[in-house]
């Protein structure tokens, strides 16, 4: 009998599911909001100088095991194992992050593209602190509210889409993509270079985010960030390692070494 890739008792155990593990749409979008409250988004392996392993057994060590967080690489790469072991059609996808602004860097951003009766659905767990908590289903213009956030798809030149999100009264571009399948080799090329090269925006800040029900907290280096459903931001500057380490702990679920605080 084959060996499962994913031990699911153990990953719905980690992001606190308890509900149906069939293949349908209540299970897509209780798996990804259930991750999404549970895993928070994280880099910071790469400033303690660790490898970043997108097989299998890596993911489900560090994510579910060590109960560590991930960035995109990690936290869809072993979502789309989840659902491959529950029979989810899943096509690995690329995107373009727009958010960071010029110059516009790489197509770089692993997302998932899923089918659930035939309509196909974005799925996407590692954009950070503005990422989806729920699936959205893959058709332009209807607006999609997940707690307090707002999402819609647009259309745009060249076959791309452009995920978008209402940010104090406008639309902003988070990332464009077109549906060009990608492998999994792509992915262990852009990891390398993400986590590897010295100009990698992801070398240059250490970053915490994970999303609540009434909350989102990011962590970028030493400030603490607490944006609410009214908008508003309430941000503290942590001073000392203890704080820091505190920090990681109480909003993140994080252990680690303080050499992470930088």
């Amino acid at each position: 009998m084959p060996v499962p890739a994913v031990d699911l008792a153990a990953y719905t155990a980690r992001i606190g599911y308890a509900g149906p593990l069939t293949h349908s749409l209540e299970t897509l979008v209780g798996l990804h909001r259930a991750q999404a409250f549970s895993i928070p988004f994280e880099n910071l392996d790469i400033h303690l100088n660790r490898p970043i392993g997108l097989d299998p057994a890596s993911l489900q060590r560090k994510l579910i095991g060590e109960e560590r967080g991930g960035y995109c690489y990690e936290l869809n790469g072993l979502f789309r194992l989840v659902l491959l072991e529950l029979d989810f059609p899943v096509t690995c996808l690329v995107g373009r992050n727009l958010l960071a602004g010029h110059p516009l860097r790489p197509r770089a951003h692993q997302i998932l593209l899923v089918e659930v009766e035939g309509q196909p659905w974005l799925v996407d767990l590692g954009f950070g602190a503005n990422g989806l908590i729920e699936p959205i289903p893959l058709v332009v213009g209807p607006e999609h509210q997940q707690f307090f956030d707002r999402y819609r798809l647009q259309a745009a030149p060249q076959h791309n889409y452009h995920l978008q999100l209402r940010i104090l009264g406008e639309w902003q571009s988070l990332y464009t993509f077109t549906l060009d399948e990608a492998q999994p080799s792509d992915y262990r090329m852009m990891n390398f270079y993400y986590s590897q090269a010295p100009d990698s925006p992801f070398r240059q800040q250490r970053i915490c985010t994970l999303a609540a029900p009434d909350c989102r907290v990011s962590l970028v280096d030493r400030e603490l960030k607490i944006r609410r459903p009214d908008g508003s931001i309430t941000a503290h500057a942590l001073t000392d390692d203890d704080a820091y380490e505190q920090a990681l702990a109480t909003h993140f679920g994080l252990r680690l070494p303080v050499t992470a605080a930088g």
